[in-house]
């Protein structure tokens, strides 16, 4: 009598500086998903995944050890395993580091780099809209070129509201690019214009004579900006959880 073939019930979290995304999937199929604020300390939210008894538990985090070790007593606790890690390094497959030293690149974009190529296969920019905007460069043998980081559209707003005594920001609209007619509206929709412009110079530039590039867009500002976009722009909301099954098969 042939035995049934049971689906490994697989845990992965992306966690960020602000707040934490994680999904529990199961031969494919996402099964629960949700977001942790990373500042709260509170994991309860993975506690209560212990009924479907999770085989793995990959993660990805840029938030530092102290989160990390909170993950690690978690999942050891509630599931009875261990966390598993990724990290940037040198290589996966034919994907390669762009990095002078390939660990000092930020395992989230390692992840979205391995994502983005499996996505393609072809020469690409991989972005995230995050609390930084990224762009990494992928040529068309998986090669990682390297990138930019910027601030991100809460960072720059941040930025002047700690650097000015006059501008105090009180988000009342969705922003966009419509000039502003009070403080709020010029400065949101001021960050919202820099932002959709670098993206727009990177697309245009490295595009010049040749064929369009690639191009996938991650990160919680993602939805704002594909508004403005051009449509062949891919969105792919969980690049970096996508990019765990590349780097922890």
């Amino acid at each position: 009598m042939k035995l049934a073939c049971v689906a490994m019930m697989l845990v992965d979290i992306d966690i960020g500086n602000t707040r934490a995304k994680w999904r529990l999937s199961s031969g494919g199929v996402i099964l629960e998903r949700g977001f942790i604020e990373t500042s709260c300390g509170d994991w309860s939210a993975l506690a209560a995944l212990r009924p479907y008894q999770p085989q793995r538990v990959r993660v990805s985090n840029v938030a530092g050890e102290v989160v990390a070790q909170q993950v690690r007593c978690i999942v050891a606790r509630d599931f009875g395993i261990r966390a598993e890690f990724a990290l940037a390094c040198e290589s996966v497959g034919t994907v390669t580091s762009g990095y002078e030293d390939p660990q000092r690149l930020g395992v989230d974009r390692w992840l979205a780099i391995l994502a983005g190529w499996e996505l393609f296969h072809d020469r690409c920019v991989v972005i995230d809209a995050g609390s930084a905007l990224t762009f990494d460069f992928i040529d068309a043998r998986g090669g990682h070129s390297g990138g930019y980081i910027v601030p991100g559209l809460q960072m720059m707003m941040g930025a002047l509201f700690s650097g000015t005594s006059g501008v105090r920001i009180n988000s009342s609209h969705e922003a966009g690019l419509a000039y502003g007619v009070n403080t709020d509206m010029a400065v949101q929709n001021g960050c919202f214009a820099m932002a959709l412009a670098f993206i727009e110079k990177v697309m245009a530039d490295d595009s010049r004579g040749r064929v369009a590039i690639n191009v996938v867009l991650t990160g919680g500002d993602a939805d704002l900006l594909l508004t403005y976009l051009p449509k062949a722009v891919v969105h792919k909301p969980d690049l970096v959880l996508d990019g765990l099954a590349f780097a922890l098969p």
